[in-house]
């Protein structure tokens, strides 16, 4: 146990103190460099994995996702979820998004349920209100952001859609831009896989310390079409709680380390026209042996900035 919290401890130090340290090396780089160079990330909008498109970084914004996604276990589920935010300056942000489930199948509740109804509909069921802090700086090489993740319980525990309790989750990420190609490296650590690669839907919440990790590479296609694929590692610290399908509402597994995932993630976003986005995602779990496959249309008030289109005598000088 004494093993378990100065892990967590350790953890928590190093993601705490890394905004203090990017922003003092964002100001040196801010002097010494005045003019972005092409291998160096831009400042560009934080942006909200549930509504690809929506940024914060011009104000006030707000728009919605219509998705659906298939999972191995419980098959199609449809979303909805609008989100709604705001940009201090060019540094911090904050946004709020509600999933609101318009149907997914979830087992039934009943004690003797027939053979052919062991899976029963759901309609119109809350996820989790999520709020989200950003802050983004720009040092001479990277780009770095970090967010803060706070969640209150909205949703119905008895379906793995909440853990009935506040949880929380700090997230860093660097990125360097390379002309198209786009490195990136995640760290974080926090109480729920809920607020942990938040662009996959998952069936279940988990309740418990734990530390997670991302290595990916994205891709600018042309005319905006952008490209990820990411390997995560999700690595809990002492015992957890796993809340999901339930006949009885109760927890499902209490356990050391019952709540470990990890496996690759590949996501895709169309732009449509300057309000609308068309993406999808493939997720394979390799611990649980999943697949999560899903589909969305995002609209939002006020478009992202366009950027200049790169040549592809560029791409390849």
């Amino acid at each position: 146990m004494i093993l378990d919290l100065q892990r967590l401890a350790l953890c928590m130090s190093v993601i705490v103190l890394s905004p203090f340290v990017a922003a003092q090396s964002a100001t040196g780089a801010e002097i010494a460099t005045p003019q972005q160079s092409a291998g160096t990330s831009a400042a560009e909008p934080v942006s909200v994995p549930e509504v690809p498109g929506l940024s914060t970084l011009h104000g006030v914004n707000a728009g919605i996702t219509f998705s659906g996604f298939h999972d191995s276990i419980t098959g199609w589920s449809t979303l909805a979820t609008p989100a709604l935010g705001y940009s201090f300056n060019d540094i911090f942000s904050v946004d709020a998004t509600l999933p609101i489930y318009m149907y997914r199948l979830s087992e039934s509740r009943s004690p003797h349920p027939r053979p052919n109804a062991q899976l029963v509909n759901q309609r119109g069921e809350l996820g989790d209100l999520l709020l989200a802090f950003h802050a983004q700086f720009v040092p001479r090489d990277f780009l770095y952001q970090v967010t803060l993740g706070v969640t209150a319980p909205t949703g119905d525990r008895a379906y793995g859609l909440s853990t009935g309790r506040v949880t929380f989750d700090v997230n860093n990420r660097l990125e360097r831009s390379y002309r198209r190609f786009t490195p990136n490296i995640e760290i974080g650590a926090g109480d729920s896989t809920a607020l942990v690669n938040r662009q996959v839907n998952k069936i279940y919440t988990s309740l418990g310390p734990l530390a997670h990790f991302q290595l990916g590479l994205g891709i600018d296609l042309s005319h905006g079409i952008y490209f990820e694929s990411d390997a995560y590692e999700e690595l809990p610290i002492g015992d957890q709680k796993i809340y999901g399908l339930s006949r009885n509402g109760s927890t499902v597994v209490t356990g050391f380390n019952v709540s470990e995932d990890n496996g690759f993630t590949n996501s895709l976003d169309i732009p449509i026209d300057a309000h609308t986005t068309f993406s999808g995602y493939y997720s394979r779990s390799l611990r649980r042996r999943t697949d999560t496959t899903g589909i969305g249309i995002t609209w939002v008030i006020r478009p992202p900035q366009a950027e200049e289109e790169t040549s592809a005598d560029d791409l390849f000088r």
